[in-house]
């Protein structure tokens, strides 16, 4: 629902959101592996493979050797993908405010909760002991 949110605002602004998600994620956490990449996204990692291929055939990222480790490489943003990523800031943060009119709790517990939540699918999916 999310992701149908911001593509209806960045539709009206004309912004491409093919694929932003993960460009969205390249521009916070790269450089970045695209194993660590999949991990965070909670996607297999072929189907991520599939959406790098065609973000580098667009020129929007470009693949860095890694120098902890020689058989992989880190992604991070081209300055096509940055110019598309800052195109749709206002369309992004016109959805932002919209869903902000909705919620009837402050934006700070719901952001503090969605940080939780993610950091505990995070653990569950890596099998990692709760915190205590």
């Amino acid at each position: 629902m999310a992701e149908r949110l911001v593509a209806e605002h960045m539709e009206r602004a004309g912004v491409s959101d093919e694929q932003f998600a993960l460009l969205s994620r390249i521009a916070l956490d790269g450089p970045v592996t695209p194993t660590v990449l999949a991990a965070e996204m909670g996607v297999p990692p072929t189907t991520l493979a599939d959406a790098v291929r065609r973000l580098d055939e667009r020129g929007e990222i470009e693949r860095l050797p890694n120098p902890a480790d020689g058989r992989s490489h880190l992604l991070t943003l081209s300055a096509a993908g940055r110019e598309r990523v800052e195109a749709a800031a206002p369309a992004v943060g016109s959805a932002l405010e919209e869903l902000r009119a909705h919620l009837r709790v402050p934006p700070e517990e719901v952001e503090a909760a969605m940080e939780e939540l993610h950091s505990s699918l995070r653990a569950a999916t890596t099998r990692r002991p709760p915190a205590n």
